[in-house]
């Protein structure tokens, strides 16, 4: 699964801000909620396969610790490429957030040159997922802990390095602070909780996270399956729908 393209600049509209957040990492909560509702689920396939949050968070755990054994960590850079599995894409980003790194969205489609560019500004100490210089499909991971590892990550850490599609654009640097307001701000105007299926399309990674820290489901659909929006919302029961107005048909 292709990863997506983060732009942060460019996020959707959201709510005048009316109330001051306290500063904090967007992967804390999320840890805090599969802590509290560890048989939920926490991602819902095509096909109706259900991932709890103790399964993801303890996978996610796992590849953290290994990522953290390359050298990720607070002030470093981890690459995210393709994924064939929807599930992998929000595990190795579940995982690099976990470890502390900020992480690099790399999209297979990019023009020749381009990432190798990105690669070489920004200098990941490692690239997941597939279509990329140097990438792995999947580092070893037995005999990690599944715990949540600690990290000395604090809200002013980057939590991902974005970039616009085509030509040489600077980059965009959103911190954990950042997220994590914008992320309350959309809780505050779009309430999400237990029982809910969120369905995402073509927004930037970190939105993910968003329905984990409530004990929401984060819907995924298989890229390689056709069908249509609305019988994908039937199969799999979502009650919610976040999509940048692109990834809508005739967007």
């Amino acid at each position: 699964m292709p990863a997506p393209v983060d732009v942060p600049s460019a996020a959707p509209s959201l709510p005048r801000r009316t109330v001051t957040y306290p500063a904090t990492t967007l992967i804390g909560p999320v840890e805090a909620q599969a802590a509290r509702t560890p048989d939920a689920p926490a991602l819902v396939l095509a096909g109706r396969e259900t991932v709890d949050y103790r399964e993801l968070n303890a996978s996610a755990n796992r590849l953290a610790r290994a990522l953290t054994a390359r050298g990720a960590g607070p002030g470093t850079v981890v690459g995210l490429a393709g994924f064939r599995k929807p599930a992998e894409l929000l595990t190795a980003l579940l995982a690099v957030v976990k470890s502390g790194a900020a992480y690099l969205p790399l999209d297979p489609a990019d023009l020749p040159g381009r990432r190798e560019r990105l690669l070489a500004e920004n200098d990941p100490v490692c690239v997941l997922g597939e279509g990329a210089p140097g990438a792995l499909t999947g580092p070893e991971t037995d005999g990690e802990l599944p715990t949540d590892p600690p990290r000395a990550l604090t809200p002013q850490h980057l939590l991902c390095v974005g970039y616009g599609p085509g030509g040489r654009p600077a980059a965009v640097r959103l911190t954990h602070a950042e997220a994590d307001r914008r992320v309350r701000e959309l809780q505050a105007e779009h309430p999400l909780g237990p029982g809910d299926r969120v369905l995402q399309l073509g927004l930037p990674l970190w939105e993910f996270l968003w329905p984990l820290r409530t004990g929401a489901a984060v819907v995924l659909a298989d890229p390689r399956r056709e069908g249509e929006l609305g019988a994908l919302v039937r199969e799999l029961g979502v009650t919610a729908v976040r999509v940048a107005p692109a990834a809508l048909p005739g967007g």
